[in-house]
């Protein structure tokens, strides 16, 4: 891994407002959740970010590079600090409206729009650099079973879940 970047530039300073920005919505929003609950949804975000791009941006797929290349840098290891706060902020929401089963597509479905709308923006931002024939919409289906997934162990882990 290099540790400097050959080029700092629009999308490495365009990273560094966007984690300052979404870790500053998750500082600012309410904790419902608890301590450990919250580091679990975050390690979930990390995960399910990391085997998604080292399964679909890495041979034999390589279908998208992060940042300025396929060689992993430091800002590509800052990228996945954007994560956790979606998670967050998703299963914050589903907590205080208290979706519904009957809802619950619908609420995926409106998170999956909303996650395409902020890709496409790192997009045009030059974080995510789409090849080999893939483009955004392809991502749909990723989130559409992250999201779900993240409610179901969500669920599992709710009934020992304890609000400091």
């Amino acid at each position: 891994m290099m540790l400097v970047e050959h080029k700092f530039g629009q999308n490495d300073y365009f990273v560094i407002c966007a984690v300052l920005v979404s870790w500053g919505i998750f500082f600012f929003l309410p904790k419902v959740f608890s301590n450990q609950l919250t580091i679990l949804i975050f390690l979930y975000s990390l995960t399910a970010a990391g085997l998604f791009d080292n399964s679909f941006g890495s041979e034999p797929f390589d279908f998208y590079d992060i940042m300025d290349g396929p060689a992993y840098t430091v800002m590509d290891i800052v990228v996945y600090f954007l994560y956790p706060p979606f998670s967050y902020l998703f299963l914050y929401l589903y907590k205080k409206f208290q979706i519904k089963d009957r809802y619950l597509v619908f609420f995926i479905l409106s998170f999956t729009a909303a996650a395409i709308g902020v890709e496409w923006v790192y997009h045009s931002m030059g974080v995510f650099h789409y090849k080999n024939g893939n483009s955004i919409i392809y991502s749909v289906c990723a989130y559409l079973f992250i999201q779900s997934l993240l409610i179901v162990f969500y669920r599992f882990l709710r009934p020992n879940e304890q609000v400091k």
